[in-house]
């Protein structure tokens, strides 16, 4: 899979990584359930729905925000050139998730309020591949053409996403890696292995280069964890005095997160820092943190480097016991996919199958946490000047 990387002026660091890991062992048909909507309303459109999993993600959303002009962006020039209702866009992310209801779905709402295309979304119940492929398999069937999707496993969305173009459909993968070889005809996400490598060195630099590191991960069977885990030992590789006292494995929720951080705090005494990759894990950092000041008042400051903007992690921001987190662009996921799927159905194609497109990510501490939403839009809009340069190109 061919990289190229866009930097940006605005981004704090280098380019990063995937979210939460995830995939699963599968689930037949009758134990499917999930939440399928269209953001431009609240109505449900696929059977064995869970209402209360659409509502959630409705009101979480109420608020679009859109804090710069993404209609007049220099270097690109793009008008869809059927009408609206011509483009059937449907996204799927596996599992609610508040990566997905409070960044992606901000940035999907904006693309709908600046090309009037309507978008239709599913959130899946349990994160395998099985439901994701009779969530998108549905859809298919009713005529969508134009797909983004998080595929959740690394290896069997391929199949997913190369029966899509078989029927004469268009897909993109975003939020997270697949394995190669690529099906989709792009990838929209942050680079995982930069993105813990710079998160890694920020904590190191915070922790005054020396010290010991607490590194807590999410699906170790995930490419995305893998190389997540590979960029924080690497870091701490080029520095002789910090070493990892213990690597966390298979988090998979946040009350996981807090006891196997709590208990890895309590067995590795005069730890110096923990960092985490992945969201879920965070959550689980952001509350093991609180609890240990509340029961330890004097301890000396632990160095915490989270991931993804959870209410707890902010809070944990805004309370000094997490230093800071390192924030995916969901926005541009949002906007720049179905931006590029309209662009493909009117006859542009990718300079390269397959190719993976960074979406950036910056660094939120308590000097941004009022301004990083700006930051996060703008950097997206210098992605989407460059996307008739640097990506596609018109047949």
């Amino acid at each position: 899979m061919k990289k190229k990387t866009i930097i940006s002026s605005l981004l704090i660091g280098a380019i990063t990584a995937s979210i939460l890991a995830g995939c699963g062992s599968g689930t037949d048909s009758a134990n499917m359930t999930s939440a399928t909507s269209s953001s431009s309303g609240n109505t449900t459109t696929a059977s064995n729905v869970q209402e209360a999993s659409s509502e959630s993600v409705e009101s979480s959303s109420a608020a679009t925000k859109v804090l710069v002009d993404t209609k007049n962006i220099e270097g690109f020039s793009y008008s869809i050139a059927g009408e609206p209702s011509e483009y059937k866009i449907y996204c799927y992310w596996p599992a609610p998730d508040t990566f997905f209801d409070s960044y992606v779905l901000e940035g999907l709402k904006a693309f709908e309020e600046d090309y009037g295309v309507t978008i239709d979304y599913g959130i899946g119940t349990e994160w395998t591949q099985d439901v994701e492929n009779q969530m998108v398999e549905a859809k298919l069937a009713e005529g969508y053409n134009l797909f983004y999707i998080f595929g959740a496993d690394t290896t069997g969305a391929n199949s997913l996403y190369k029966e899509i173009y078989d029927n004469g459909g268009y897909a993109i993968n975003y939020a997270g890696l697949m394995n190669d070889p690529q099906q989709s005809g792009a990838t929209l996400a942050s680079d995982v292995y930069n993105q813990a490598y710079n998160s890694t060195k920020k904590l190191i630099d915070l922790m005054g280069g020396k010290g010991e590191i607490i590194d807590a991960l999410e699906n170790l069977n995930d490419i995305n964890t893998q190389k997540r885990q590979q960029g924080v030992e690497d870091a701490v590789a080029e520095n002789p005095d910090v070493s990892i006292a213990q690597t966390i494995g298979d988090i998979s929720t946040a009350d996981a997160g807090y006891e196997k951080i709590s208990d890895a705090i309590a067995a590795n005494a005069g730890v110096t820092g923990v960092i985490t990759t992945g969201g879920t894990a965070s959550i689980g950092l952001a509350n093991a943190m609180k609890d240990y000041y509340a029961t330890n008042p004097n301890a000396e400051h632990i160095y915490a480097a989270s991931m993804d903007q959870s209410d707890e992690v902010m809070a944990g921001i805004d309370g000094g016991y997490i230093d800071y987190t390192v924030a995916q662009n969901g926005w541009a996921m949002g906007y720049v996919s179905p931006l590029l799927l309209c662009m493909m159905k009117d006859g542009y194609t990718p300079n390269e199958f397959g190719e993976f497109i960074d979406t950036g990510y910056i660094f939120i501490d308590k000097t941004n946490m009022d301004t990083w939403q700006t930051d996060i839009e703008k950097a997206a809009t210098e992605l989407i000047g460059k996307l008739q340069s640097d990506w596609v190109t018109k047949s």
